[in-house]
């Protein structure tokens, strides 16, 4: 070997080594930043593994998910599907038609399959399926509060949602056609019903279980909706679909979501921290290299298997487990924030901004660097803006229900909302989108005005027109109003019960 080239080696060689303890030496700093991080999180009460959020958990008394999957499994039957069917269709800014008082159901698509049919036809599919229907209904008297113990977020957990979906919709189909008929206590029951759907897993730490809740829930808002608008109604009635809703909290939903989700990448990297790189890539393989063929995914497998994952947790776990805790962190913090009454626009601030550094990390060694953050932080800026939509949502809700009871027992609508604390509810409903109450004002005509500042925080007098060129609806204003029933050709209720 000449000269020249040993000493080419030679200063390849201390390159390579220099290489490796600077990479050695910034994974030790990334090391001690995470461990101070999460040392501060926990002085600070978080609980960062799932043992910690479920300690103390028990079995349920009652299998609420067997009962309400085999319920689900016989609501199969008959040709209009409830899933179908279109509530709350708003036919100008703030005013929406009211679906069971129309001649005919309404259907988003009337020209498809299964989606033209009368409400006698529905009544008798409602009527068949009155067996599974009250299975629900007796179940969901006392709706499981979570999927049952468990230590360990990454095991797979005994939910259904499928069959969630399926019951809400039933339910919801219930309710519409019993009003449609007049039939109030029968279509409160099944409204009850669809409410304590939304209460089951209220326990559970999993962001998917919480948004299939939140979906849940604004289905029972609009059925809420529908309700109101029929006459009939009695106090006492008004005050249980009123009690039923009262302890739904959406927001504290979406954040025990993403603390569950916080939980699922903390343990993931305490499992990966003392795993092989082939038993790391074992537990990605279904979501790593998919499509592509048997001797490239083979390929493709022992690069990450062999280099990658080995590289991974040599060099950037540390850093890649301090990024995910505090990007989880913020959209946690702003969902407190809210529930704090501070306005969204001004919580979701840093939530904006760690998605902004998520979406910055588009290189290549981003991507090996941050793979696993890349790879299951969720797009919790959705999931928070939908939690915080329904739950001003609901508290509207609240008011609107407050409001008829206060004209039922006093010939007249209150002055304002506070008048109905405390003798109707324990506080003035609040507006998450700018953290102050609820926008009230008595109208000449003698209805009224109730809105939320909408999703700017900003109030605009309750303005429910949307942009040029967008549909109307409940948050495309600018400002959230409770819309009026519209005047449009309708068939007014039979005799009420």
């Amino acid at each position: 070997m000449s000269k020249l080239l040993r000493v080419l080696v030679f200063l390849g060689a201390l390159a390579l080594v220099l290489a490796v303890m600077a990479l050695l030496g910034s994974h030790s700093g990334s090391r001690l930043a995470r461990q101070r991080y999460e040392a501060q999180l926990r002085a600070g009460g978080e609980k960062l593994a799932f043992e910690e959020l479920t300690r103390g958990r028990r079995p349920a008394t009652a299998d609420t998910y067997s009962i309400i999957t085999n319920a689900a499994a016989k609501l199969n039957g008959g040709r209009l599907y409830p899933g179908m069917l279109e509530q709350r269709k708003y036919v100008r800014p703030g005013q929406a038609g009211v679906t069971w008082r129309q001649a005919t159901p309404v259907w988003p698509q009337p020209s498809g399959p299964g989606s033209v049919g009368t409400w006698e036809e529905f009544a008798a599919q409602m009527q068949a399926a009155q067996g599974a229907l009250r299975e629900l209904r007796e179940a969901l008297k006392q709706p499981a509060a979570d999927a049952g113990p468990a230590t360990n977020m990454l095991l797979s957990r005994r939910v259904n949602f499928v069959s969630t979906r399926i019951a809400a919709q039933w339910l919801m189909g219930a309710a519409e056609s019993d009003l449609h008929q007049g039939r109030l206590e029968a279509g409160l029951r099944n409204m009850e019903a669809l409410v304590a759907l939304a209460q089951m897993e209220r326990d559970e730490y999993a962001l998917l279980a919480q948004m299939i809740r939140v979906a849940v829930a604004g289905l029972g808002l609009m059925t809420t909706w529908e309700a109101l608008q029929a006459p009939g109604w009695t106090e006492p009635q008004l005050a249980r679909l009123q009690q039923a809703w009262e302890p739904v909290d959406l927001v504290e939903a979406a954040e025990k979501g993403l603390l569950g989700e916080r939980a699922a990448g903390y343990e993931w990297f305490a499992q990966a921290r003392h795993s092989s790189g082939p038993e790391i890539g074992r537990k990605l393989r279904a979501t790593w290299y998919t499509g592509l063929g048997p001797s490239k995914a083979i390929l493709g497998n022992a690069f990450t298997d062999h280099l990658l994952y080995p590289a991974y947790k040599i060099t950037s776990i540390d850093t890649d487990e301090l990024f995910y805790l505090e990007t989880m962190q913020a959209g946690i913090a702003a969902l407190r924030l809210v529930k704090a009454h501070r306005p969204w626009p001004e919580a979701n601030r840093a939530v904006i901004k760690a998605g902004a550094r998520l979406g910055q990390l588009a290189g290549a060694l981003d991507r090996i660097r941050y793979f696993f953050s890349l790879l299951s932080i969720p797009n919790y800026t959705r999931a928070g803006e939908m939690a915080v939509q329904r739950e001003t949502e609901r508290q509207m809700t609240l008011a609107a229900i407050a409001l008829k009871r206060y004209e039922l027992r006093h010939g007249q609508l209150p002055p304002s909302l506070a008048a109905l604390v405390p003798e109707l509810l324990p506080a003035v409903p609040y507006d998450c989108m700018s953290g102050k109450p609820l926008i009230y004002r008595l109208k000449p005509d003698g209805s009224y005005l109730l809105y939320s500042a909408g999703m700017d925080g900003t109030d605009d007098g309750g303005d429910p027109t949307p942009p040029p060129g967008s549909p109307a609806g409940l948050w495309t204003g600018r400002d959230a109003v409770w819309p009026s029933p519209a005047a449009m050709p309708d068939q007014p209720p039979r005799q009420a019960e």
